[in-house]
């Protein structure tokens, strides 16, 4: 019997196969695994061919520059709307981001953003594409106040699609290095100017509070005298008034808003969960309407349409708009009620921090502040905010 052919140095027999293996710069790299003696030669003597030309790289090498390939087209392939989506889910993992803004951030890029720029490739998204798009919202006219020589929309837009970029250059997404954010449009007021002023005095509280619908009537001094915002107005319900029999103790608790965005209760904005103080001068009206307009149930709304369902934010509106043009303000909005809640709170002495509180502002540089708002001094300066409404 004939005894089996020498193998060529880099060649041995493996499990009935021929691995084939080269020594190059120290290091020994495989070839692979073949069937027969002459593949394992043929594949032995091209590598020793690239070696003398100074052309080889090793398997591995070459294995690691596809996959970087690949890996490349792939991260390029990111298009602004599927950065989007893990930029918002980012954001609601992040327990210091409130989940209203992720809302209002959803609803700005479906609304305003994605379908003009979402299917475009970050790597392709210019800057004169973004200025292009922006200049187009601005000529919009606004669908609230129609004769108004700008709109709202563009500012909003830039925060969101700005705030979106940055993080895609912070995380290399889609491949994205660098991006130049087009000069934005300045923010400019929508909304007409009262000539009056942004605060009322009591009686024209209590004016606008009269030409309300009788369903919606305590809307106006709630959220002027316990300085609430419109959708933590719309988020009250029973169980968030307490002790309205008693004058030193009656509280109402922020702890939701109606979120006309998600068109749902969401927590409010951040930091603005809080208790305060309920003006006695308010309870009389506040039970009235209680035991009138509010379904008996702990989680019914405090403002309902009449039928027991919570109100709607644009049938609010509507019911506003009527009623401060009946009560001779017709430039004063309904935010400007709190405004003028809290500018009257701080007439009565409150400090910084106290105001703080009761307006549950948000601002982090002043959060530590708010230890010095008690209970006790709440209810001192609320009796006499009383006082003052019911001057």
């Amino acid at each position: 019997m004939a005894a089996p052919a020498k193998l060529p140095r880099g060649v041995t027999r493996y499990r009935g196969r021929y691995r084939v293996r080269v020594d190059y710069e120290g290091h020994t790299h495989s070839l692979g695994m073949f069937h027969t003696l002459t593949d394992a030669r043929a594949a032995l003597d091209i590598t020793r061919g690239q070696i003398a030309r100074g052309r080889f790289v090793p398997p591995a090498e070459r294995r690691s520059a596809r996959q970087a390939e690949v890996a490349r087209v792939e991260a390029q392939s990111v298009t602004l709307k599927e950065w989007s989506e893990k930029w918002l889910l980012a954001l609601e993992a992040n327990p210091d981001r409130s989940p209203a803004t992720v809302v209002s951030y959803r609803s700005v890029l479906k609304n305003h953003i994605l379908d003009d720029l979402g299917d475009i490739r970050l790597t392709d998204l210019t800057t004169e594409r973004v200025a292009d798009h922006l200049a187009a919202l601005g000529r919009q006219r606004s669908t609230r106040h129609p004769d108004a020589r700008v709109n709202g929309v563009a500012p909003n837009v830039v925060i969101v699609l700005r705030s979106m970029l940055n993080a895609a250059v912070t995380a290399k997404a889609g491949a994205l290095e660098t991006f130049d954010f087009p000069k934005a449009p300045k923010h400019r007021r929508v909304r007409p100017e009262d000539e009056q002023g942004d605060v009322a005095l009591p009686e024209e509280v209590r004016a606008f509070a009269e030409a309300m619908p009788a369903h919606l009537r305590i809307a106006v001094p709630l959220a002027a005298w316990c300085a609430l915002r419109i959708g933590e107005l719309l988020g009250l319900q029973r169980r968030d008034l307490e002790y309205l029999d008693d004058p030193e103790r009656a509280v109402l608790h922020v702890r939701r808003q109606w979120n006309v965005k998600a068109n749902a209760l969401t927590p409010p904005k951040a930091s603005s969960t809080r208790s305060v103080a309920v003006p006695a001068a308010l309870l009389p009206r506040l039970t009235q309407h209680l035991q009138i307009y509010t379904p008996s149930q702990r989680t019914a709304p405090v403002l309902t349409n009449g039928r027991g369902m919570r109100v709607s934010q644009s049938a609010l509106d509507r019911a506003w708009r009527a009623a401060r043009e009946q009560a001779g303000r017709p430039g004063f909005h309904f935010h400007n009620l709190r405004h003028t809640g809290l500018s009257k709170y701080a007439e009565q002495g409150a400090t910084l921090a106290e105001l703080l509180h009761r307006g549950g502002h948000t601002d982090v540089t002043v959060a530590l502040r708010y230890q010095h708002a008690t209970a006790q001094r709440d209810r001192a300066l609320t009796e006499l905010l009383s006082r003052e409404i019911d001057s």
